[in-house]
């Protein structure tokens, strides 16, 4: 793969372009590290901030609001669950319930649950519950990126 870069002191605005023959494996590592600048604008203490996706842990739905958990932190987002994952699955982000979803980068372990559930454990220290449902979607994805520990028991 070639790179070049130019500076351009008259331009309005940065800009990046990739050209390729095939969508090869680089190819998708460039475009999900590009689309990691992108930003949503969150809620909290009637401030609005700008968040970026890869500094959430989790998403969940509740009251029909959704909210996105940091490390520390809980924002309100104004658009719903689906729409965000539209917009963010390709860094990590994944339906873990009807009303919730995880990325997976802040996962530090999985652990099988009773009812073919998967307890996760994030980075933080949280612990959420996998439902059965979405079991085969998250390991999919799990199994692309291959970057946490899965512990099956019993």
């Amino acid at each position: 793969m070639k790179i070049q870069y130019f500076r351009e002191a008259s331009l309005k605005e940065d800009y990046v372009e990739v050209h390729f023959r095939e969508e090869t494996e680089k190819i998708q590592a460039v475009r999900s590290f590009f689309s990691s600048f992108k930003s949503v604008m969150g809620r909290k203490d009637d401030s609005v901030y700008k968040l970026y996706p890869g500094s959430l842990y989790y998403l969940e739905v509740v009251d029909r609001k959704l909210f996105a958990y940091q490390e520390k932190e809980v924002y309100q987002l104004e658009e719903s669950l689906q729409h965000f994952l539209d917009c963010f699955a390709e860094q990590g982000f994944v339906r873990i319930g009807k009303s919730a979803a995880v990325n997976l980068y802040k996962v530090d372990r999985i652990k099988a649950d009773l009812n073919m559930r998967l307890r996760l454990y994030m980075d933080n220290g949280e612990m959420l519950v996998l439902n059965r449902t979405y079991k085969k979607t998250f390991l999919e994805a799990l199994q692309r990126m291959q970057e946490v520990t899965y512990e099956n028991h019993q």
